[in-house]
């Protein structure tokens, strides 16, 4: 978020202002029951203190945001690998426009005369100061932390100034509007979620800079708004006063964004490698690792008990290849030994770990029971693809300190086996023998797994704190079965007849039981 930004916000609110006057002697509020706007009447007003605005004005939902970017951070490279195996083509700069569009929606509707919370003078007030507000936290941050960009362009990426200014216009419209029509606010977190996911798509930002940018966005937009109450002494409604006095049996559509730890299969199914056609196995194991997710789902209630909808969910799931000690030293990693060479030049220290990405798309039934008002039990049945993203593990190699052993290694075999590699090595680095057996050196795409997809089923159970009118706090547990087909490719270490380097390829299914534990963030409409 640069300030020239700020500024057109800022400019745009003052010019609007210009453009309509409006009178702040009477209140006007809407009376809306069972998400349907019934009239429009003038009713007698209470005036609040300070404490009491604040309360209903801040919302609370940015901290999670702001927690959970903090948390994820440090899976930042895991995540942004998923986009560039997923999407590593994607450039498009939508992201500049839909930033704006909630807020633009917004002075649109107040221009086409459909009131809203505010008054002219407060919706100004308030979005200049939402808008000074977000500038200025999300600038302290970018040019404190300095952090470098994912496409390396420049060191101010943390936070994403794209997604505070979306998420502070997507809360701009919810509180003018979304009590009058809950898809006000489903529209205006859409575009946000958006403007967030692509600027990861587009490489400009890592997933917890979106994050922290979102809860920067509302938190700066609750604090602007509860500063322009302040300032124009705002008198709320009796209506308006009894927002937090929402019935039990109110249908819970809700949107969330969520973060969780979810459970693997313990090993991937592979089979045996080995370095030559009848030599010696790997013995290798793909241990699976806590996957971490991140998930956007929403639904749409009939009544208290039934609704539909879907969820969207990445998870990045850590993979560790185990390998016997015993059988790193035997494995002929260049296929020296199988041409006739006394001990290996590489010696085998072990496979670089990777994250194996899974993108799930889900569609499927919701129920919900309100144990009271605030207090609500929910489940789910859904049915979906999952789509695995390309994976590959490296080989870590080091050079045998034997081939310089004259007792080992006789000085016809050193030239005919290995003078030459070593020379290349030492001349391509500019190194001295010390240096050249110190060096770790890396054969790429040891082990791939190609891209796939397949059916799934999911449910899960929640408990969810609704704690205002439009806000909550989930907890749940989700549980999802797979079984995809994954094809690996096998890089073998031996040459044939022509001197190349074919690959195998075999197919495995791996039934995945994956459990979800995790806090969800939900807007209620």
């Amino acid at each position: 978020m640069t300030l020239s930004k700020t500024f057109i916000l800022i400019s745009l609110s003052f010019s609007s202002q210009l453009l309509h006057a409006h009178s702040n002697s009477d209140s006007l509020y809407i009376h809306y029951k069972d998400s349907q706007l019934l009239n429009w009447t003038t009713r007698p007003t209470l005036q609040v203190n300070a404490r009491e605005s604040f309360r209903k004005e801040f919302s609370y939902m940015g901290i999670p945001f702001i927690a959970s970017g903090l948390i994820v951070k440090k899976r930042n490279s895991d995540f942004r690998t998923l986009r560039n195996r997923f999407q590593p083509a994607f450039h498009l700069r939508y992201d500049d426009y839909t930033q704006y569009v909630p807020l633009a929606a917004t002075w649109g509707l107040k221009l086409a005369g459909l009131e809203g919370r505010s008054s002219w003078k407060e919706l100004t007030v308030s979005n200049v100061f939402s808008a000074a507000l977000m500038a200025g936290f999300v600038n302290a941050l970018k040019y404190t932390t300095k952090e470098t960009r994912p496409d390396n362009s420049s060191n101010n990426s943390f936070p994403s100034g794209h997604t505070a200014t979306a998420f502070m216009c997507a809360t701009i419209l919810h509180k003018e509007y979304g009590m009058i029509s809950p898809w006000f606010s489903i529209g205006g977190y859409t575009f946000a979620g958006l403007t967030g996911i692509t600027r990861q798509l587009n490489n400009r930002h890592w997933i917890g800079d979106v994050l922290v940018g979102a809860g920067i966005g509302m938190i700066s937009t609750d604090l602007g708004y509860f500063l322009s109450d302040l300032i124009f002494k705002r008198k709320y409604t009796d209506t308006w006063k009894g927002k937090t006095d929402y019935n039990r049996y109110d249908a819970p559509s809700f949107l969330s964004f969520s973060m969780g730890a979810a459970s693997g299969p313990s090993l991937l199914r592979t089979a045996e490698l080995y370095d030559t056609e009848n030599g010696s196995p790997l013995g290798m194991k793909l241990k699976a690792g806590t996957a971490t997710t991140v998930s956007i789902e929403g639904a749409y209630f009939f009544n208290t008990y039934f609704g539909i909808g879907g969820r969207l969910k990445v998870a990045t799931l850590p993979i560790i290849a185990d390998i016997p000690e015993e059988n790193k030293k035997f494995f002929d990693m260049d296929g020296d030994r199988y041409q006739g060479a006394p001990v290996n030049m590489f010696l085998l220290d072990g496979l670089e770990s990777d994250h194996l990405g899974m993108f799930d798309m889900d569609l499927g039934v919701y129920g919900s029971y309100p144990v009271s008002r605030h207090f609500l039990i929910g489940s789910k049945l859904l049915i979906g693809r999952r789509m695995n993203a390309n994976f590959s593990l490296n080989s870590i190699c080091r050079i045998n300190p034997q081939i310089f052993d004259r007792r080992i290694v006789s000085e016809e075999a050193y030239k005919q086996f290995y003078q030459e590699d070593v020379t290349y090595y030492m001349q391509q680095e500019d190194l001295t023998r010390e240096d050249l057996l110190q060096n770790q050196y890396v054969d790429d795409d040891f082990l791939s797994i190609r891209k796939s997809s397949t059916w799934k089923i999911g449910t899960g159970i929640s408990l969810t704190y609704r704690y205002k009118e439009d806000a909550a706090f989930r907890l749940f547990c989700d549980y999802d079965f797979a079984s995809p087909r994954l094809t690996y490719d096998l890089k073998n270490t031996w040459t044939d007849e022509e001197g190349k380097r074919p690959s195998r390829s075999y197919s495995r299914r791996t039934p995945m039981h994956n459990v979800t534990f995790g806090g969800a963030i939900v807007f209620v409409f």
